[in-house]
This record gives structure tokens, sequence and C-alpha cells, in this order.
């Protein structure tokens, strides 16, 4: 049943708008937003900038790093609050007969949502992430940067409502505590100069999350926030002693892809409450200290 203020009848309307190509742009489009693809964006981010000679670069890396962290633990929390559902349609995806078999199920994934719909998660995300790397990186003009992540937000919200797996109100909600977010996490991390912080207001939304509601994605996310908050001050230097080596920098790429994989074998495993949070503890102190790993590695090969 469509909850009262949430079905504005926008996302049947401009579900009516696109074709079959058009459908299928839109859910390539919403990845963007995904958690994966906002994974990898702030993790590839970190790992350049963990040069030699330029801790602030780092800690900037890190302050993005932690964003993503907090889009899922604040999510978890937030829906398992309000428990409102998604279009009645949401978990349906419109038939591409054209579409090769291969990758059919990867755009159903994309085109499609489960789960507790208030607020739209991909928005939250997106302008949490996005924002985060204008505001922390020094890649041509900050016009230019806001411009980038503001046509982020638009494109991915535009996708989830066209795709019909949320409501109007859903996505513009997501997008303003998303803002609201980055702006304090912001300022609470001294501009983005002390991560610890950031990975610190994880925990303690991921420890709502819990008390609220014990579930796999729960546990998981807020493993995952504590993982990085403890490898930040227990494992990383935040200054690399050595010039970083290609070597160096496989290993560090082969500890990210691992983490990953990892993260991957539980989502898909679900394994009981313990292994989840010890998995989800450990992958995400092993993104974190990730650049450090393959610096030790080759030190001691070489030593």
């Amino acid at each position: 049943m469509v909850q009262p203020g949430r079905g504005l009848g926008i996302s049947d309307a401009l579900g009516e708008l696109f074709g079959e190509i058009g459908v299928v742009v839109l859910a390539a489009l919403t990845q963007l937003g995904d958690v994966w693809f906002l994974f990898v964006l702030a993790g590839s981010l970190y790992l350049l900038s963990t040069r030699p000679g330029n801790p602030l670069s780092r800690r900037h890396g890190a302050f993005v790093l932690a964003l993503p962290i907090v889009y899922v633990v604040t999510v978890q929390a937030l829906k398992g609050v309000f428990m409102l559902p998604r279009p009645p349609d949401a978990g349906i995806a419109a038939a591409i007969p054209w579409l090769p078999s291969l990758l059919a199920p990867v755009y159903e994934n994309a085109a499609t949502a489960e789960g507790y719909g208030f607020p739209s998660g991909h928005a939250l995300g997106t302008t949490l992430v996005w924002g985060g790397v204008a505001l922390v990186t020094e890649y041509r003009s900050w016009r230019a940067r806001l411009a980038v992540a503001t046509a982020a937000v638009v494109a991915v919200s535009f996708s989830r409502l066209a795709l019909g797996v949320h409501y109007l109100v859903d996505v513009v909600v997501g997008t303003a505590i998303g803002a609201v977010l980055l702006y304090a996490i912001y300022r609470l991390a001294d501009r983005g100069t002390d991560p610890g912080r950031a990975f610190l207001v994880a925990v303690a939304i991921g420890v709502v999350g819990v008390l609220n509601q014990v579930t796999f994605d729960s546990v998981a996310a807020l493993g995952g926030a504590a993982g990085a908050w403890l490898a930040w001050y227990a494992l990383v230097d935040r200054e690399p002693a050595t010039p970083r080596t290609p070597a160096m920098a496989a290993v560090s790429v082969a500890t990210l892809v691992l983490a990953g994989v990892l993260f991957l074998v539980l989502y898909f495993s679900v394994p009981p409450t313990p292994v989840t949070a010890i998995g989800s503890t450990i992958a995400a102190a092993a993104i974190v200290a990730a650049p450090d790993v393959g610096q030790r590695v080759i030190s001691a090969v070489r030593s």
C-alpha cells in the first residue's frame, strides 16, 4: 500500500517516458551511487593519496574513505527506524528481450531494489561521498568539483525515481540527510584533516543501528566501521617513511581486492553473527591499512 505523503505518482510518470534502452541506461547510471561504486571511488582516492611527504593528502583520502562507511551504517540505522516500504513494483525489472543472458542478472539487480525505501540510500551515499571528494580534493577548481558532485547527485536521484524503486520524498530526504551529515562530519573532522573522528562517527551510528535491530546488515556495517577506526589508529603510519615503488603499490592493490572479496563472501554466505562481525572488521581494517601493508611486506621481503 502506498504511504500517505510518499506516493506522489512521479515514479510512474517518469517510468512511462523511457523505452528499453533508456531503462538500461538508467540502471547503469544509478551505479554511480551504489555502495560498491562508492567504496571503489573512495578506496581508489585513498590509495592514490598516500604519497610520501604529503600526510595532509593522505588524511583527506582517509576522510573520503570514511564517508561510504558512514553511509552504510546510517542507512541501516535509519531504515530500521522508519521501516517504510518502496513503491509496489520496486522488485520487478522491466523486461529487456535483446539483453544478453550474461548481462540480464546484472541489469535486473541494478534496476530493482528490496527492503525498506526511506530514506534513499543511493541519494544519501552519493551526496556524502561525491560531496566529500569535492570538498577535500584539489583537482581543478572548487566550482568544477561542486558541479560534478551536484550532477552525480541529481543523476542518481533521478535514476532511482525513473526506475520506480523510490518515491520522491525518499530521495529528497536522503539527499538532505547526506548533505547535513557531510557538513557535520567535515567540521568535526577539522575540515577533513582528522579522519579518525569521521571513522568514530561511523562507529557511533553503527552502534545505534545494532541496538535498534540486530541483522546481518547492521552487524556487518558496525564491524566495518569498527575495523576502519581501529586500523587508522593502530595500523596506519600517517606518513610512509620510504617512497612507494610499483611492487608496494601492487601489494596494496592486492590487499584492497582481497578485502573486497572477503566482503562479498560475507554478503553472499550470510554467516552467523560473530563471524559476520569479525569478518567485516578484518576486511575494513585491511582496506584502511592497505597502503602500509604494501610498504611493510616489501620491506620485510627485502630485509
